[in-house]
């Protein structure tokens, strides 16, 4: 599998000229049931800063999926990620995309500098030992709408900005306009959400050399925010940050509020 990556926030001043091509890189991935556009108004506060270079995961954006059960099992899907990441660059992963990029540093920690997660868990999935999940009722209730992949998309979009004190319909239609088109299929919908249920991070985050940081939004309705004491817990090295007033959207709906601990993160390990 070849998965299809953008260069986001410098297109209209060629970014493939070197100035562009010398700034330190950021490597995103986005979440469940979105693309890499998700990230274009965080890299539009950055141009000039940083590069970021945005990848569509299978099935969505410009990426093709041929058999969505086989390129979604983690080993596979990992090694294409860090086929087509920059070397030694820090990685950027919202809530999905954070579990995964933690998946990666895991698996080649000479490749990944640093790692920033945004509104992303240790474990998706609540249980008895887990309690700041998403509760095993609302995973079904997705599940069971899997098979019309337009009303899923549009149930989880209106999920991610609740929370949201002002422009939240608006920042509805954003998501809906730019992150969900071209529309996944029911196949890579389904085979996306059983991985995002089964990936436990929790030991793999107590074992990371890499300084990390752990972005999360006080009123996210999908990641609580007291998992900050449960990230505390696995790595006492790992920092957190939050977002006021953000929504799981946060990235979209308050992108200078996750900007600002980007940059503040950076400064000392980018």
């Amino acid at each position: 599998m070849t998965l299809a990556v953008h260069i986001l926030g410098d297109e209209e001043q060629g970014s493939k000229e070197q100035g562009a091509q010398d700034l330190p890189k950021i490597f995103c991935i986005h979440g469940w049931s979105s693309n890499a556009q998700v990230f274009k108004p965080l890299a539009e506060l950055f141009k000039g800063r940083f590069q970021f270079i945005a990848v569509d995961l299978p099935g969505f954006g410009d990426s093709k999926c041929t058999n969505a059960e086989q390129e979604y099992e983690i080993s596979n899907l990992t090694n294409a990620l860090l086929e087509v990441a920059p070397e030694q660059c820090t990685w950027l992963g919202w809530s999905l995309g954070g579990m995964l990029a933690v998946q990666a540093a895991a698996r080649a920690p000479e490749r990944i500098k640093n790692i920033m997660t945004l509104c992303s868990n240790a474990k998706f999935l609540a249980d008895n030992k887990w309690k700041s999940g998403v509760p095993q009722p609302l995973y079904n209730g997705f599940m069971e709408s899997i098979d019309n992949p337009k009303l899923t998309l549009r149930r989880f979009a209106a999920l991610t900005v609740v929370g949201e004190q002002k422009g939240m319909l608006q920042s509805l239609k954003w998501l809906q306009q730019n992150t969900q088109v071209p529309q996944p299929s029911s196949d890579v919908l389904k085979a996306s959400l059983e991985l995002l249920a089964l990936i436990d991070n929790r030991v793999l985050l107590g074992k990371l050399p890499q300084p990390c940081l752990h972005m999360l939004a006080t009123d996210d309705a999908i990641v609580p925010n007291p998992v900050s004491r449960e990230f505390n817990k696995l790595n006492e090295q790992h920092l957190t940050s939050f977002v006021p007033n953000g929504s799981h959207a946060c990235l979209v709906t308050q992108p200078q509020s996750v900007a600002n601990g980007i940059l503040t993160f950076m400064q000392v390990n980018g």
